[in-house]
């Protein structure tokens, strides 16, 4: 071969051997580079890259007129155990119904909502009281609850209440609004009925005692909080707690001679005391 010949040769194989390279840079992936660092959109990724948590909406709240400030508290009621006896006032013309919380708190035939007699109203441990033609589910109400308590502080049932309510599975999205020595607001949603709900709770104890016997609460939606904090203050602004006068001894008429025919013992020291 002439050295011509041997010079193109050499030619062609460096160019060949450049377009070789230059095809392979292109058909390999593509690398970016920045000067900062950022993050790269997954595909398909097994977890949310959003973690904010999604708020359901609330179902809507039944369309019934919305509790006003300034109800007239014209109807009186007493309630009463052996430790304390309370008389209290509700608004004019609402009516009572049962509330059996505990299975003693209701006689035979009973259930929590439905419609208590105006005469069992003043026997009755538990009542709820709302406005008539209103739905049993939705609405507001005031509740009004004597305890048989003889230990737990008034406040100490402000925390047992709060812990109810937070181990509830019926309460979801559960908030404490507000918190004292003898009351609490909360809002939460209702599981069952998937509403957004307020619910104040305040106790009292008969002056003079720390104990309390008497729980109130009033609840409703949120168009009623306006309502439901004057109705839940002018309750406590008329209510009023004695102790029960203790009831007189049984007198025990004694037994004649001749209808025994053991002889009698004196009487020991706890039956004389």
């Amino acid at each position: 071969m002439s050295m011509r010949g041997l010079v193109v040769a050499l030619l062609c194989g460096v160019l060949g051997l450049g377009i070789g390279v230059g095809v392979a840079y292109l058909a390999s992936p593509s690398v970016s580079h920045s000067a900062t660092a950022t993050p790269i959109t997954a595909v398909s990724p097994s977890v949310p890259i959003d973690e904010t948590p999604s708020r359901s909406p609330y179902a809507p709240d039944i369309t019934f007129p919305r509790l006003e400030p300034g109800l007239p508290l014209q109807g009186k009621h007493v309630m009463s155990n052996e430790l304390a006896r309370w008389s209290y006032h509700v608004p004019l013309g609402w009516r009572p119904y049962w509330v059996c919380s505990t299975p003693s708190s209701c006689p035979a035939g009973a259930y929590t909502d439905k419609p208590m007699a105006l005469s069992a109203v003043n026997k009755a441990q538990e009542v709820r009281f709302r406005p008539p033609d209103e739905p049993k589910t939705g609405g507001y109400s005031l509740r009004v609850r004597i305890l048989d308590n003889t230990f737990v502080d008034v406040h100490q049932t402000v925390g047992t209440k709060i812990t109810g309510f937070r181990d509830s599975s019926q309460i979801a999205e559960f908030h404490i609004l507000h918190k004292d020595t003898h009351s609490v607001y909360f809002e939460y949603r209702d599981a069952p009925s998937n509403l957004h709900r307020f619910n104040y709770f305040q106790w009292f104890a008969v002056p003079g005692h720390t104990n309390a016997t008497l729980e109130m609460s009033v609840s409703g939606r949120s168009v009623d909080v306006p309502g439901l904090k004057a109705l839940f203050n002018r309750f406590a602004d008329n209510l009023l707690g004695t102790v029960p006068p203790a009831a007189p001894p049984t007198t025990q008429e004694p037994s004649s001679p001749s209808s025994s025919s053991a002889p009698s013992s004196p009487p020991s020291s706890a039956s004389s005391s």
